[in-house]
């Protein structure tokens, strides 16, 4: 039985911290050890670097340049034997904040939150991006929760807008909050990655001026630029017709 999940064997300080500081926050198990140690053979996974790289049967080469995510991902992948998957699945829980899950063949391999619609699509499109490089024939499905109906379209909204080759099905949430929490969203999210959806229509890009949307629109860029930025209820509007977008408002890159 193999003694440790991952080895670390670089001689590279800077790297050395960059690949602890990941697997502590992924809380696996790991050894750090020189290149060629005896320990490497202990580990179903040996992180190294070009130049140290050994002859273990399953290795991820890293460099300073380090993409902490789409390293999570190519971990979590190779410890649970994902080598030619068939489909991956991106979950998407949208509200306050969003709960974005990655799910291949049936396994979770990345979970996070994110604080608004256009970073959740700029994310999702970087973690079609991922999947695409460490599996090329692997088909990539979005899924996107309809729980929320107005930050489920400002987030249909970005992908349309900023990524029309990324198709998004839209999934009934029902029962997809199992509790509440700091990581709730990343949850849900995983829980509507599982699900079946539907194609989206027109009807779903478009938003209704009501009142309640233009409060919570009121209070979420609030609470995004943490008392720094108040819109106006026509503003808001604007948002919500679609003559403008949430991202504008935020970056104020109108």
């Amino acid at each position: 039985m193999l003694r440790w999940q991952v080895a670390i064997a670089t001689e590279n300080p800077r790297l050395l911290y960059l690949v602890i500081e990941l697997l502590k926050k992924l809380d696996l198990k790991f050894v750090v050890c020189h290149p060629g140690d005896s320990r490497c053979e202990d580990a179903k996974i040996v992180i190294t670097t070009l130049e140290d790289s050994n002859n273990h049967d399953t290795i991820i080469i890293v460099d300073e340049n380090l993409n902490p995510d789409f390293t999570s991902i190519e971990i979590m992948s190779k410890l649970n034997d994902i080598h030619n998957p068939a489909v991956a699945v991106i979950g998407i829980d949208p509200g306050m904040r969003f709960g974005v899950a990655l799910v291949i063949d049936g396994v979770v391999t990345f979970k996070k939150s994110l604080a608004s619609p256009g970073d959740a699509a700029r994310f999702s499109s970087s973690l079609e991006t991922y999947v695409s490089r460490l599996f090329p024939a692997c088909k990539t499905i979005v899924r996107a929760g309809t729980g929320s109906k107005l930050y489920s379209t400002l987030y249909l909204r970005n992908m349309n807008h900023q990524f029309p080759g990324l198709d998004v099905e839209l999934v009934n949430e029902h029962h997809t909050t199992l509790s509440g929490g700091a990581t709730s969203d990343q949850t849900s999210a995983i829980l509507i990655a599982g699900r079946s959806g539907r194609p989206q229509t027109e009807n779903d890009s478009v938003l209704e001026p009501k009142e309640g949307y233009v409060k919570s629109l009121k209070l979420f860029v609030q609470r995004f630029t943490r008392g720094n930025r108040k819109i106006t209820k026509d503003e808001a509007r604007a948002i919500l017709l679609g003559e403008t977008s949430l991202d504008c408002i935020l970056t104020s890159d109108c």
